[in-house]
């Protein structure tokens, strides 16, 4: 029995006839407990009047119109508000830096990763690090930290991308001289989408996809269902929990064959492709290791989460075990979270730049510099450096962050500080009393645009804002958000930041500098627009099929 199954059966309780019955047998107890216990904030806040009873706010908060929804509250009601979740739930929704610092930094141990969400997680993924909380948690990302040092990454990872972003170019190339119009439209999310596949396939995994074939990709087909799918789950997150422990785990393998619905069915589809992919690289890698042969040889030379994962468990007197659904969990959360992040990244800044072609030719005239003056330096380490493309990148990531929203829930009752006092009836708030079981969702596309940080040019693209500046210099006074990476909230902050940003910051730089350096790209003709399912794709607006796949058509021109 996996999680799928719950998820499943929550995605079903307000569809009625195909589920009622269920509902009635099953979920209507549960569903009437979760409802029926204090779901109120201690302190009454303002917000937006009640949403729907079921969904609350999340159709607004995860559908495709995401960061437009989370612009419009802010700016109505301030930067700490009050939404409405499922089933009575009221939460906090905040932009505030001292709350933010105080959830994910200060506070830290009174703030986890809501169970919903792990199970949730953990029923698409696996039991990956995403899944784990807690000691656990700590515990599997002590052990990943060496695939993410610096030294490893420029050392061994380096040329991998390098090279895999020139059989990218390969492709386009190829792609280009097969058409007889000028200039040709290229897909461009297709390319960047596969050339993040085989990136962490080889890099983080030592395993290769095969990318380049040329052949449908079921395996990337099968994230972005899941990606759309998910979205549609998450406002059932809290009864989770509860539904996780309806009947028995044969029970609930019949409900779920019994559910006709679709989405239901793309996501047990989606799911199982993802499994199947990380089993047989699991399959490879343990062949591999068996094997006895020199690792140092192939790709990550050994030190690839597999065999890192693998030897932690075989040491002597090592406690730590990951058993065959955790190893797959572990694959399946970082091919999902670095090829996710890294295609949506890569391919966002190839549209800005072709929207804004004075910014292309001063960022490929630094590129030519940098190789012209650099042609023996065969690691590539000033590439890192270069400080428009670094501007170029941060400012991409701060603008269009891979995730709009994080979201933790109290572990026990406190004061969540203010910076920015809220007005109510009852006067000025510096802080807000909290009680255990509340959750707090933080904005993170808002708080990357939010002017008392980053000033009135806050909404604007400006790579020059991160040249030859410190982070104090950059943001306002007295306003500074936590965050790993450059006082944004892109890759979250504390213990529970992303693990893999500086392996994406790496990848998005080296795809984009052998992009830039051969090709010229200008807007195309089709019309598009990026949407958000928490995470950002771009789409044709023409296309309102459900089962439609991310597309980004430029003019590509070589160089």
């Amino acid at each position: 029995m996996t999680t799928t199954h719950i998820l499943g059966m929550v995605y079903h309780i307000p569809l009625g006839l195909t589920f009622g019955w269920f509902v009635l047998l099953t979920g209507l107890g549960l569903v009437a407990r979760a409802a029926t216990r204090s779901r109120k904030l201690l302190v009454q806040l303002p917000g937006p009047p009640p949403a729907g009873w079921i969904k609350g706010h999340f159709t607004s908060l995860v559908g495709s119109g995401s960061i437009a929804f989370q612009e419009k509250i802010i700016a109505e009601y301030g930067s700490t508000l009050k939404l409405n979740g499922g089933f009575g739930e009221e939460f906090i929704f905040t932009t505030d830096p001292s709350a933010i610092y105080s959830v994910l930094v200060k506070e830290r141990p009174k703030f986890e990763r809501p169970l919903g969400s792990l199970l949730l997680i953990r029923s698409i993924l696996g039991g990956g690090l995403l899944a784990k909380g807690g000691d656990e948690h700590r515990t599997h990302r002590k052990i990943l930290n060496p695939v993410f040092t610096m030294k490893f990454l420029r050392e061994l990872v380096m040329p991998i991308f390098m090279g895999i972003s020139k059989q990218t170019c390969h492709g386009i190339k190829k792609e280009l001289q097969a058409s007889k119009s000028t200039p040709k439209e290229v897909d461009i999310f297709y390319w960047t989408t596969v050339a993040a596949l085989e990136l962490v396939g080889e890099a983080g995994l030592g395993y290769s996809f095969s990318s380049f074939t040329g052949e449908r990709n079921e395996y990337n087909i099968a994230i972005k269902s899941v990606l759309r799918v998910f979205t549609k789950i998450v406002p059932f997150m809290t009864l989770i929990p509860f539904l996780y422990r309806i009947g028995t785990p044969s029970f609930r393998k019949w409900i779920l064959q019994h559910i006709p619905h679709r989405d239901l069915q793309r996501l047990r589809y989606a799911v199982g492709i993802q499994n199947s992919q990380a089993e047989e690289v699991l399959r490879t890698r343990e062949a591999l290791i068996s094997s006895g042969e020199d690792l140092s040889s192939q790709a990550g030379r050994g030190r690839d989460i597999v065999t890192l994962l693998m030897k932690a468990g075989e040491k002597e007197g090592s406690a730590f075990h990951v058993d065959h659904q955790e190893m797959i969990g572990h694959m399946n959360t970082f091919i999902f979270a670095g090829h996710e992040t890294t295609s949506s990244a890569v391919a966002r800044i190839l549209d800005i730049l072709a929207d804004q072609p004075h910014i292309q030719m001063q960022l490929r005239e630094e590129i030519r510099q940098y190789f012209e003056n650099n042609s023996k330096d065969t690691n590539y380490d000033g590439l890192l450096e270069l400080p428009y493309l670094d501007g170029v990148v941060r400012e991409t990531l701060r603008l269009y962050a891979p995730v709009s929203f994080i979201n933790r829930i109290c572990e026990e009752d406190t004061v969540l500080p203010l910076q920015h006092p809220l007005e109510t009836s009852s006067g000025n708030l510096t802080s807000i009393p909290i009680k255990k079981g509340t959750r707090v969702f933080m904005s993170i596309s808002v708080s990357n645009r939010d002017e008392r940080i980053w000033g009135e040019q806050a909404s604007q693209f400006m790579p020059e804002r991160w040249i030859g500046s410190k982070i104090d210099e950059i943001t306002q006074p007295g306003s500074h958000v936590p965050g790993i990476y450059s006082s944004m909230m892109s890759f979250g902050a504390g213990p529970r930041a992303c693990i893999g940003f500086k392996f994406a910051i790496m990848e998005i730089k080296v795809m984009i500098t052998e992009l830039v350096k051969d090709f010229k790209f200008e807007p195309s003709q089709e019309k598009y627009r990026w949407e958000t399912f928490n995470m950002q794709a771009p789409y044709l607006q023409k296309d309102e099929n459900p089962e439609r796949v991310p597309k980004l058509p430029l003019k590509v021109i070589q160089l």
